[in-house]
């Protein structure tokens, strides 16, 4: 398996600031993507000596993993940040990832002494904490994302004297890691989601083929809309339209993949007002049409 290592970008969907810009001792590559589109998974890689954490902001985005020679594949979530240990293999699968925004930085622990211009006492602790971390998979409060957030804005700026502020929020926010709470990330867990949130997320599945309005799903919540609205984003981590937009393409999947169903009845079906509208959807999420996803995908054989 192969070994990547990214270099400088500064385009529209992704920034990476590496180590030969930044010039901070045990941090490598400081990532920020935010795409509108789909983009290409990344193939089976791995780190050396680095640890690697993936923090969703928006959307969700798929993580192979393998460890202890099994395979397996994580969902990570708006609000939610996963960990990738040295050496070990990851990548993003076979499929296109949709379109989201996340916030990945590579951890050096080559040099427990020289950790984030720390002194040696705390940057061994920090080090040590980093690698004893319990849980692979957390929740991200709304702090942990501002801390993370200010620190790439700081580093941004290219001048010293901000990066070497956006050096402590970075190390605040890594503090953090072991005291945030375990979040599950297989492709059914919903962990930390209320029992109200919960029931909207039931009804949207169990009426993805029927009109889905804000107003309906806050009624099913009991919760006035504006506050329906602010807890669905922060427990689930994207809006409501935004979940309601993926269940759809997550069962037009289902059915390009087991029926011959017609593109324009599914797109009607559900809820689209237009196949053309439907396969540009389909297009800009999941990086192919329809068509090209049922010949690649089907499992259907015509009797």
């Amino acid at each position: 398996m192969l070994e990547i290592i990214d270099e400088y970008t500064w385009i529209k969907d992704i920034q990476i600031i590496t180590q030969d810009r930044h010039h901070i001792p045990g941090l490598k590559n400081f990532t920020h993507q935010h795409s509108f589109q789909s983009f290409q998974p990344s193939p089976l890689h791995y780190h050396t000596n680095i640890l690697e954490l993936h923090c969703m902001i928006k959307g969700e985005r798929t993580t192979v993993l393998e460890h202890n020679d099994e395979i397996s594949s994580h969902i990570i979530r708006g609000n939610e940040v996963f960990l990738v240990f040295p050496f070990e293999l990851h990548g993003n699968g076979n499929q296109p990832q949709a379109p989201c925004e996340f916030f990945a930085m590579q951890i050096d622990l080559s040099d427990p002494d020289n950790m984030l211009c720390l002194n040696k006492e705390y940057s061994n602790i920090l080090c040590k904490n980093l690698l004893s971390v319990k849980n692979r998979h957390m929740q991200l409060s709304g702090t942990e994302i501002r801390l993370l957030r200010t620190a790439f804005n700081l580093f941004s700026s290219n001048q010293p004297s901000d990066v070497q502020n956006g050096v402590l929020f970075l190390s605040c926010f890594l503090s953090s890691l072991c005291y945030l709470s375990r979040a599950e990330c297989n492709v059914t867990s919903e962990s930390g989601i209320s029992p109200k949130i919960q029931q909207t997320l039931d009804y949207i599945r169990e009426n993805i083929a029927s009109p889905i309005t804000l107003e309906k799903l806050a009624d099913v919540s009991g919760y006035s809309l504006s506050h329906f609205k602010a807890l669905f984003k922060s427990e689930v981590g994207i809006t409501p339209n935004e979940y309601i937009l993926h269940q759809k393409l997550q069962s037009a999947k289902f059915f390009l993949e087991t029926s011959d169903i017609p593109i324009t009845e599914l797109s009607f079906n559900l809820g689209f007002s237009s196949s053309n509208y439907f396969s540009s959807v389909f297009r800009r999420m999941l990086g192919c049409t329809p068509s090209e996803y049922r010949k690649k995908n089907s499992t259907f054989q015509m009797k």
